[in-house]
């Protein structure tokens, strides 16, 4: 219980440290916080309007802001297309405040639509004025932000498993000198100014979910959690050696953890698609599982790939199944992992939260706001901003919100 309590400390002196000095910026998938969550405090806004809309490729990837400009990613294949060489990955640089192209930059890359549109999936991640980009098929690069110019290259292809899978979709985590990607079955880290190799995996480890850091005082050192379909696993940063154990007690592996494990008073969340959510408190140096609850499944395993959100100790969900019944938005105790109720009414998409207020993005461009209360939510706007499919998760940067969809469409919103 000691530590736990020092868990959920450190934590919230974490997150202010990191709003302070990415206030303006959204420079990776995480978000300014590493939790998804936007740093403001209030969420006022009565309606939307489009500032600007811009076309980039296909891509299933979500967006990023630094220093005024956004990056996102496309492919320019066709499902016809066979042959990598004619087939580009794309990555865009626009002015987050107009849409304008400022630079591009490609390299050969299939765009393999398997259950989705296709095209890249991984969000670029922007760094003390880098780009570290990974495709689906594990081709990562060092990019200058403001130029587009490569710094160095390297591959992650020999991890690819042999059985069917959707890519590399994890973004690339910058912990002190390395960046760390979800490859094999322990993560891949590659030095953040050289792209050599400083510790790797030694199996091919499908693994979906984004590597996140954890704050030094947890454990007196460095750490980041690596959330694979088997494992979930706490490791040093700089030498990939294990920080903390965990004893899983799932009985089989899940086919798509894509959920980036998440913090809430001390303890850590897990989403495993295919057995529901479980719980896991600190107790030394080993993580134990608390609970593993069946209420916070996902009916269709395909679709555990949203995020979250927590209000008051309620989880905040939306689920997506073809059998009636599956697709709403869930609200789950947190201390607890049973449903408290389930709503029919929403689409399937992401959400975030500001203070008491909830935004909803749906697959099918709806976005959507509203309140939250005790174990409820009350929708006060609805506006169509996107037509195609919608799985990428929106910004919100101020006043500010930006979107895309998987099609090559990005948006940028005034909410007022």
């Amino acid at each position: 219980m000691k530590n736990n309590k020092l868990f959920c400390l450190v934590i919230s002196i974490f997150g202010l440290l990191v709003t302070s000095g990415w206030a303006d910026d959204w420079p990776h998938y995480l978000g300014p916080n590493f939790d998804l969550q936007p740093s403001l405090k209030e969420f006022t806004a009565k309606s939307g309007s489009k500032v600007w809309d811009a076309k980039v490729k296909t891509g299933m990837c979500s967006l990023t802001i630094a220093d005024g400009l956004l990056y996102t990613m496309g492919n320019s294949g066709t499902k016809k297309d066979e042959d990598k060489n004619k087939a580009r990955d794309f990555v865009y640089c626009l002015d987050a405040k107009t849409g304008k192209e400022k630079w591009t930059f490609d390299y050969p890359c299939l765009l393999e639509p398997r259950l989705h549109p296709g095209g890249p999936s991984s969000t670029p991640t922007i760094h003390e004025g880098k780009v570290y980009t990974l495709s689906k098929f594990g081709h990562i690069f060092c990019l200058e932000a403001k130029t587009g110019e490569k710094v160095w290259e390297a591959s992650a292809e020999q991890y690819k498993p042999d059985a069917a899978w959707w890519g590399f979709p994890g973004s690339p985590t910058v912990v002190g000198d390395v960046v760390i990607y979800n490859v094999g079955d322990r993560g891949l880290a590659l030095n953040k100014d050289t792209g050599q190799v400083v510790w790797k995996s030694e199996k091919n480890v499908v693994g979906y979910s984004t590597v996140k850091p954890l704050p030094a005082a947890v454990f007196n050192r460095p750490a980041a959690a690596v959330f694979t379909n088997r494992d979930f696993f706490v490791l040093d940063p700089a030498t990939g050696q294990s920080v903390a154990t965990y004893t899983k007690t799932w009985k089989e592996k899940s086919n798509c953890n894509a959920i980036t494990p998440y913090i809430h008073k001390g303890h850590i969340y897990l989403v495993h698609s295919a057995h529901g959510m479980s719980r896991l408190s600190l107790d030394g140096d080993t993580f134990k599982q608390d609970w593993l609850s069946e209420d916070a499944k996902y009916p269709n395993e395909w679709f555990a790939f949203n995020t979250h959100v927590i209000y008051r100790d309620n989880i905040y969900f939306l689920t997506k199944d073809r059998r009636p019944g599956g697709t709403g938005l869930n609200c789950v105790d947190a201390e607890t992992g049973q449903r408290k109720w389930f709503n029919e009414k929403y689409d399937f998409g992401n959400l975030l939260r500001v203070g008491d207020k909830m935004i909803m993005l749906s697959e099918t461009g709806e976005l959507i706001w509203g309140e939250l209360g005790e174990a409820a939510f009350r929708e006060t706007h609805r506006q169509k901003i996107l037509d195609g499919l919608c799985w990428s998760k929106p910004v919100l940067l101020g006043e500010l919100l930006y979107a895309r969809s998987a099609e090559g469409t990005v948006v940028c919103l005034k909410l007022e």
